[in-house]
Parts: C-alpha cells; structure tokens; sequence
C-alpha cells in the first residue's frame, strides 16, 4: 500500500490543476463581457438608426408621392381649364364666322333687294315667290290660308307618277276612267296609252279623265291613290293640305272641301321641279297626243306665261270657282332659278300676276 502513494498523489495533483484550468477556463472574462455588451449596444443602436433611417426615407418618399399626385392633379386641372379656354376660343371665332356670313348673306339680301327692287303691285289673294335651289322666300301674301288650289293638285299626282317609275309601261283604260267631270280628252274603255304620253298630256292640257287613270293604275283604285297623296303630303311636311281626288275637282257627295296653302303648294312644286322627266313635260308649249283610234290631236299647254315671257318653263294651271284662277310658275335665268305660286286670281290677272312676280324675282 504505501509504494503507491507518491503516483496517487502525483494523480490527484493532476486531476486538480485540470479542473482548475476547467474552471478558469469557464469562468467570463467581464472586460470581454462589457466589449461584447457594448459591440451589441452598437448593433442594436446601428440597427434602430437604419430603421429610423428607413423610415425617414419612406416618409420622404411618400411626400414626394404625394407632391407629385399634387402636382399631377394641379396639371390635369390646368390643362382642363386650358382646354375649355381653347373651346371658348374655337366657339368664339366659330360665332364670329357665323356673324361675318350672316352679315355677307344680310349684304348680299340688300343688295340684291336693291337691284330687284319693291315686288310689283298684284291683284291675286293668295301668293308666295321662292328661290328654288334654297328654298328662300322672296314674296309672300296670306301664304298660310287654307283653300282649295284646283288643278294645281296635279304636281301631286305627278309626283306619284314619276316616283313610281316605269313611265313607258302601258296603261289600259278601263270604263271607270272615263266618268269624269267636263274637261278631259275623252279617253275610251280598253285603249292603250304609256304613263308618259298620259303624265305629258295630264300637265300640258290638265284633262281630268287622264288624272284619273293614272290614279287608278298607280293605286289600284282613285280612293286608295288618294291616301297615297295624302301620306305623301304629310311626309313632305304639308301640314295644311287634303287631297280629295287626283284632278283637283270640287266635292261631290259628302266629300269634304279640299284646301291647301300657297306654303304648302311651293313645296310640292319644289319637289316636282326637281324631277328631270316632269321638267321636261310642263316646259312644253304644245303636245301632239295619239289617241287609241290612231288619229292625233295637237294640246296646247294652258299656263299662257310659257308664251309671253322667255324664261318661264313651267308649271301648272287650275281654275275652279273655290280656288280662283291658279297658276304655279318657274322661270330660270343667269342660273337662278324661281317658283311662283298665285292662287285665287283673276282669269286676267293671274298671268299678269305670275309674269310680274316671276320677272321681278329674276332680275337678281
């Protein structure tokens, strides 16, 4: 036992300094301690600085979002008011041209007035002078009163006509065509005649029975021909006009008044005037119509103005007691063009009336 001693103490010396350099070893140095506190302070202070850094920068950013939405908006609001600055300005001059052209037309108007001079002096109750390619009024009396207008009902039924089309396709005469009041060419059951010589004969001569015909075929029957006219008048904006027949006759039975009113009848001439194969018929001084028997009969055009006055070309006539002596007129010259309708005159003065107006509205 004793021979082991110095090796057991030797061991326990051993065991001793180990565990000392363990604890020595594990124990915290506090300088080292308060350099790794104070290394962490700094991280955090460094990192709390960033955060308040970043923040700072946001906020920034956000002002100069919030600047640039400002000034985003400022610009929309400028340039809005820009824009309606540059349309008032466009609505002004655009007034401005609209004046300077109102008073060029207004000089233009006076001008002319003073070449043409006052309207002669006419006897007719019912009148109105138009510019046919603008549809001006250069003359008017009573041009608003209702009544009847005779055989100048035949523009419309002329219209129809030549709306229709197929001018030279035959028409066949049936027995209900030829019962017609005085004033007609006599036409006869089962003769053949073609729209156009039947239209032509219609505006040169104004002969009923062929008024009548041309109805029927138009239509299938003079009544339902007389709603097309009628229809047709409401279409054009004629609010004060009836159509009871195709020739412009007066009321039979328990028919009512027709009436119509010089505004009304210039329309329907305008619109007439307007188709080339109904120019060429009423500017016709004379006609030479075939009859079915084979023999010819030479029409003399009843608008008596064709003859006295070189630029009257048209238009038609019509007399009954209700509407007087009646006379739509057209005349062209220097490239203007005229329409005059007189209505309720005098057998005598009605062409005096015409020639008058359709001169004076010619000379500018």
């Amino acid at each position: 036992m004793p021979s082991h001693r110095p090796a057991l103490a030797a061991l326990l010396r051993t065991t001793f300094l180990v565990v000392w350099v363990l604890v020595a070893v594990s124990c915290k140095d506090p300088k080292r301690e308060a350099a790794l506190v104070a290394r962490e302070q700094a991280v955090a202070d460094k990192e709390a600085a960033l955060v308040k850094r970043e923040a700072a920068l946001a906020k920034d950013q956000q002002a100069v979002r919030d600047q640039q939405t400002a000034m985003d908006k400022r610009l929309k609001e400028v340039e809005a008011k820009m824009a309606k600055h540059e349309e008032e300005i466009a609505q002004r001059h655009k007034e401005l041209d609209r004046l300077e052209s109102e008073m060029k037309a207004m000089k233009v108007a006076y001008e002319t007035k003073v070449k043409r001079g006052p309207a002669p002096s006419i006897t007719a109750e019912r009148v109105i002078v138009i510019d046919a390619a603008t549809d001006e009024v250069l003359y008017e009396r009573n041009p608003e009163k209702r009544n009847a207008i005779a055989s100048t009902t035949k523009i419309m039924t002329a219209i129809l006509i030549i709306e229709k089309g197929d001018l030279d396709k035959e028409v066949i005469i049936e027995e209900s065509d030829t019962k017609c009041a005085p004033v007609k060419m006599g036409l006869k059951t089962g003769e053949k005649y073609t729209r156009r010589n039947l239209l032509t004969a219609l505006m040169v001569k104004s002969s009923n029975d062929i008024a009548q015909a041309l109805a029927r075929d138009n239509a299938g029957s003079v009544a339902a021909f007389v709603e097309r006219m009628n229809a047709k008048a409401k279409e054009m904006g004629c609010a004060d006009t009836l159509f009871i027949n195709p020739n412009g006759l007066p009321p039979i039975n328990d028919q009512p008044e027709p009436y119509s009113t010089p505004r009304d009848l210039v329309k329907m001439a305008a619109m007439a005037d307007r188709l080339p194969d109904l120019r060429k018929m009423v500017k016709l001084k004379t006609y030479t119509f075939t009859k079915g028997d084979g023999k010819s009969t030479l029409l003399e055009n009843t608008n008596r103005v064709l003859r006295t006055y070189e630029y009257c070309d048209g238009m038609k006539t019509g007399y009954t007691q209700a509407a007087g002596y009646c006379l739509v007129a057209t005349g062209e010259r220097d490239g203007k063009r005229r329409i005059v309708v007189v209505l309720n005159g005098t057998s005598s003065g009605v062409w005096k009336d015409a020639e008058a107006l359709l001169q004076w509205a010619l000379k500018a």
